[in-house]
């Protein structure tokens, strides 16, 4: 999963270059926004990435799935909570419908015996 994270920021950094250059952009950041975005890489998407491959080992493909969208569910509260912005009532909603789904699959008690952990 890490590899294909790094390849899609290696692509993303070569579309952006081109839409700058169409646009007639210049490709300069300042160094503030610089360490912004790399501290975000790093923490934000590479830690998180890496809990996630960890738990993909005890947990099933669906509940993974079903986990990775609360950053959907918390996105619109994390944006309401430091930048004021509301959200819509179907972007509630949408998250309403989110939050039930993961605490219905958690209480559930329904889990597949998770698979044994080999030695590399």
């Amino acid at each position: 999963m890490l590899p294909s994270v790094f390849l899609s920021g290696l692509f993303a950094i070569v579309v952006t270059i081109a839409i700058c250059k169409v646009s007639g952009l210049p490709i300069v950041i300042s160094v503030h926004d610089g360490a912004i975005s790399m501290g975000m890489g790093v923490f934000q998407v590479g830690a998180g990435l890496i809990l996630y491959t960890l738990g993909s080992r005890s947990l099933p493909a669906a509940e993974l799935a079903l986990l990775s969208l609360a950053e959907v569910l918390l996105g619109p509260f994390w944006v309401w909570l430091f930048l004021g912005e509301t959200a819509s009532l179907n972007t509630l909603l949408g998250g309403a419908v989110l939050l039930v789904a993961i605490a219905g699959n958690a209480l559930s008690g329904k889990r597949r015996k998770p698979p044994p952990i080999t030695a590399p």
